[in-house]
């Protein structure tokens, strides 16, 4: 009798209650009728299986399966032909390593058969559970075979797309406008920058850029337009070196993210040869300054511009004294160091705002912005007297030169810049008619 009553005190419920029941654990018929009622009614397909062999499994899996019922899905002996035989192999490691608690529980993708031996991919989540006092695995899964060929579809493309970029004769790179890391660049783009593909693909596209704030106004530039074409920027090669670069950029979603596709056209020696000619077509061989042609369209600008803003501009007319004696007596070579240095010395005197040019001779003009007719008379002084103060020296002697200026200012009546520089030159011809080597001021027209 004392044994049965000791048995009583260890009733087997209570043990059981001991341990709290978890969402894998089923483990009596109660936990399997609710387990039952909440999977049978679920979109996502449910099979349970031991050893390959099926337990349970909900009409979705069924319907997924390509099966009439859950029951059809029951009646196999095992899910092996639910399998590519490629993949069986493994499917028996992994689930031998869940079973000894090896493996974890994971969430991932493969391929599957339907009964009608049709392949198509599933998202799976594999789990360990307790069924009815055995080990089992469950399995949730549902079909995303769209989502896995538009990935396809989109991976294809995105290959297409590389493989013509790359036989493209432009540099071009793509980077992604989230961060600018670079995803891809062809190889005239490592050509011109002197880098690796895989020094490329560590960097982002504002490393690229000799002036950072470049790439962050393009990129606001964006946010406005589809596409530019034909900006002009400065890029930097790897050792530093800065280059020109004519820039087309489209925005694009690569790798399922916008990004930007940019193509380039180095315009560094184009610039150059473009900087020459203008050059050339805008100074004076002799000198370097401007020539008469550059002068008048500088002075016209400056011309519009005081007048849209109501300021005060002067003109000096600049004439070296006697240069055609000078000229005569020591030869076309002393002539053109006495030009010259003129011009050296008048450059020494000017501001960086004021501009002269070339536009005889040896006749000069200059364009004082922002300067009243008394500022441009002390400017002309200075000029004078630094010109008058030491000797030019030729290959054979110093030659002593002067200069005679005049001055003008602009008048509310001048009609155009030629107005005002005609008014600096009658004060020009004044200073020569009345001794040389001195300034004369044209009085300011009354209005």
């Amino acid at each position: 009798m004392f044994m049965i009553k000791k048995r009583r005190k260890k009733p087997s419920r209570p043990a059981r209650m001991k341990k709290k029941p978890t969402s894998t654990s089923l483990r009596n018929s109660r936990t399997t009728s609710s387990f039952k009622s909440f999977f049978d009614s679920s979109v996502q397909g449910i099979l349970i299986h031991h050893n390959f062999k099926p337990l349970y499994a909900n009409k979705s899996f069924a319907d997924l399966f390509g099966f009439s019922s859950a029951q059809d899905v029951l009646a196999l002996p095992l899910i092996r032909p639910l399998i590519p035989d490629d993949l069986w192999p493994q499917m028996e490691i992994e689930y031998d390593e869940m079973i000894r608690g090896i493996k974890p529980p994971s969430i991932g993708r493969g391929r599957a058969l339907r009964r009608d031996g049709q392949e198509f991919w599933i998202s799976l989540a594999r789990d360990i559970i307790d069924w009815n006092g055995q080990k089992a695995v469950m399995l949730s899964v549902y079909d995303i075979s769209l989502q896995v060929d538009f990935e396809y579809n989109l991976l294809k493309s995105e290959q297409k797309l590389r493989s013509v970029l790359e036989i493209l004769p432009y540099p071009i790179y793509i980077a992604r406008k989230s961060d600018g890391h670079l995803l891809f660049v062809n190889r005239k783009s490592c050509l011109l920058f002197q880098r690796s593909a895989g020094q490329f693909l560590k960097m982002k596209a504002i490393d690229l850029y000799a002036d950072p704030q470049d790439r962050l106004n393009l990129h606001k530039l964006f946010d406005t337009v589809s596409d530019i074409r034909d900006i002009e920027v400065r890029m930097k090669k790897a050792h530093g070196s800065v280059f020109i670069a004519e820039m087309a950029a489209i925005l694009l979603d690569y790798n399922g993210a916008p990004a930007f596709l940019v193509a380039l056209n180095d315009i560094s020696q184009r610039k150059e040869l473009e900087n020459e000619l203008f050059r050339q077509a805008s100074t004076d061989s002799l000198t370097g300054i401007n020539n008469r042609r550059h002068f008048q369209n500088l002075a016209e600008q400056e011309f519009r511009r005081a007048r849209r803003f109501s300021r005060t501009l002067t003109a000096m007319m600049i004439d070296i004294d006697l240069f055609k004696p000078i000229n005569d007596t020591f030869g076309h070579a002393a002539g053109d160091i006495i030009i010259k240095g003129v011009v050296k010395r008048a450059l020494e005197t000017l501001r960086q705002s004021d501009f002269i040019g070339r536009v005889g001779g040896e006749e000069f003009a200059v364009i004082l912005p922002e300067t009243t007719l008394s500022g441009a008379y002390d400017v002309a002084e200075r000029l004078r007297k630094h010109i008058q103060e030491k000797s030019f020296v030729t290959s054979h002697i110093a030659i002593s030169c002067t200069v005679s200026i005049g001055v003008a200012e602009l008048a509310n009546d001048d009609a155009s810049i030629d107005d005002l520089i005609q008014r600096a030159d009658a004060a020009l011809y004044i200073a020569k008619k009345s001794g040389r080597n001195r300034v004369e001021i044209s009085k300011k027209k009354e209005s």
